[in-house]
């Protein structure tokens, strides 16, 4: 099993550690990929700025400063510690698709193009590194069970996709590191990676030789690598990148990378309440149901759309309100954040009628149970258009571990309203009526009287991939301008697109795996 340090009770001052790569971050992005190298044999040293148990960023001292609106996927979207925002995210996985590619050239396309072309060829991999087993069904599944629903819907022009969600046994994804793997990988918690060294080379370019990572306690770990990847989330990737380029006291990266800038996300907004007298029929046909032991959803993309119109998705919210409900969540979140629930004796009574339906309907009718006449919403989630004006950058203060805070400025600007009005009743058109047998839907006029669409907690942008002047890193991951530094974050999207960022992101993350892998494999040759 994996050795845990706690930098923190370090018995040395300064320690030191060598390895064949260094992660930094133990979300999502990061225990996967040290998982991958690790199965490869590589010796894998990942530093994680939080603890045993993950907190927000306020709590061990790294905290954003907001000169926009106040952007929730820098505060409640992340978390650090041992798990990462794993330890608290819903397990949900969807691919990024040929749904996403659009028929313009633009820098944007080449990149859409490379990120479906990885998913499609790495899809099952990634499946079976999470122990998954099978082949993923995110297309197929809708077929199966919706029958000709789903062939209406696609010949109105939507295509239905089946959203997988990881079991509450394997959402925080530490279980990664399990026994299986072998000894050579060490995980220093506590550990803020806060000053690094650069050597530059002959050719222009740079090349990390250590992290020195400190921890609350005044004690360091300096690690020295032959490849380092950022892996610590979109804006605390952003923010280390600008940290490395600012402390070498001349531009390392590309003078043209716009490191920082385009931050965006999925703007998500109700655009139709489910007609009262159709609710029981929306959760009938579109409830989350439950196949091979894991729930899936239903999302619904359209299957054509104008070259520059934002790229958007659809789904039914239904809100339930059942005891039973509460208290199966309260608990399994409980188990996934390694916390003791916060319940009253009352609580547990009034819900224990509630579990058995529950328990019911999972395990004989294979659904989700909705109690009836629950109320139901047509949600549409659209990727904000990317904007220079929104970014992260360093600030003049700095926080408790000697390093400038980051500053986030995201705003949504009136181009996303007008998008917002417009995709949403295009939409709308596109969906079956009621003589086809599908539930009503009510639309909803987005205005001063209505809630304004929120983000999704899924930052990208920043850190974007491409091989265009102003790309920081390149289709394979390295910041432009270096040797063996690489940045694994849903920040290298250049836009939300129609998924979750997170399983293309492990798509992305396996390909790297196998680069690193075979970079040691031929220095041991070489040498």
């Amino acid at each position: 099993m994996a050795q845990i340090i706690d930098l923190n009770n370090s018995p040395q001052p300064v320690a030191q550690a060598s390895c064949d790569v260094c992660v930094i971050g133990a979300g999502a992005a990061g225990l996967y990929l040290a998982s991958r190298l690790s199965r490869d044999g590589l010796r894998v040293v990942i530093l994680e700025a939080g603890g045993a148990a993950c907190e927000s960023g306020a709590t061990i001292g790294i905290e954003p400063v907001f000169t926009g609106s106040q952007y929730g996927g820098a505060l409640e979207g992340r978390a650090f510690g041992w798990g990462g925002t794993t330890s608290k995210w819903g397990g949900l996985l969807v691919p990024h698709s040929e749904l996403d590619l659009r028929g313009e050239a633009t820098r944007e396309a080449i990149v859409w193009k490379h990120i479906v072309d990885v998913v499609r060829a790495r899809s099952s991999a990634v499946f079976s590194a999470l122990g998954l087993g099978g082949s993923p069904d995110f297309f197929s599944l809708p077929e199966a069970t919706l029958g000709s629903d789903a062939k209406l819907l696609h010949d109105h022009g939507l295509a239905t996709v089946a959203a997988e969600f990881l079991t509450f046994r394997r959402r925080n994804l530490t279980y990664l590191v399990s026994a299986r793997l072998r000894r050579d990988l060490s995980v220093y918690l506590n550990a803020v990676a806060s000053r690094w060294l650069v050597e530059p080379n002959a050719n222009g370019s740079g090349a990390v030789s250590t992290v020195e990572a400190s921890s609350q306690t005044g004690r360091s770990l300096r690690v020295s690598a032959k490849s380092f990847v950022i892996a610590a989330g979109a804006v605390e990737s952003t923010r280390i990148l600008l940290e490395i380029d600012r402390s070498t006291g001349e531009r390392m990266f590309f003078c043209s990378a716009r490191i920082g800038h385009y931050l965006s996300d999925h703007l998500s907004c109700a655009i139709a309440d489910v007609h009262p007298e159709d609710r029981n029929q929306a959760a009938t046909l579109f409830g989350p149901i439950f196949s091979k032991g894991r729930m899936r959803s239903f999302r619904f993309i359209a299957t054509s759309i104008e070259p520059l119109a934002p790229r958007h998705f659809s789904h039914f919210i239904f809100d339930i309100d059942d005891a039973g409900f509460r208290l199966a969540k309260s608990l399994l979140f409980s188990l996934q954040t390694r916390a003791l629930p916060d319940l009253r004796i009352s609580n547990v009574i009034e819900g224990i009628s509630g579990l058995s339906r529950l328990a019911y309907n999972r395990f004989i009718r294979s659904r989700l149970y909705i109690p009836p006449q629950t109320a139901a919403h047509f949600q549409m989630d659209i990727e904000q258009m990317p904007h220079l004006a929104n970014r992260v950058h360093l600030g003049e203060k700095t926080d408790r571990f000697g390093r400038p805070v980051a500053v986030v400025h995201w705003q949504v600007n009136e181009t996303d309203y007008e998008n917002i009005q417009l995709l949403s009743q295009r939409l709308l058109k596109k969906w079956p009526d009621r003589s086809l047998g599908f539930p009503r839907l009510v639309p909803i006029h987005l205005g001063d009287t209505q809630p304004k669409p929120y983000d999704a907690y899924h930052p990208g942008g920043t850190c974007r991939m491409g091989s265009d002047e102003e790309a920081t890193v390149d289709l394979e991951l390295r910041v432009r301008g270096t040797q063996n530094l690489y940045v694994l974050s849903t920040g290298v999207f250049p836009s939300a697109g129609t998924a979750n960022p997170t399983f293309s992101m492990l798509c992305l993350g396996d390909v790297l795996a196998g680069q690193l892998a075979s970079q040691v494999t031929d220095s041991v040759s070489s040498n």
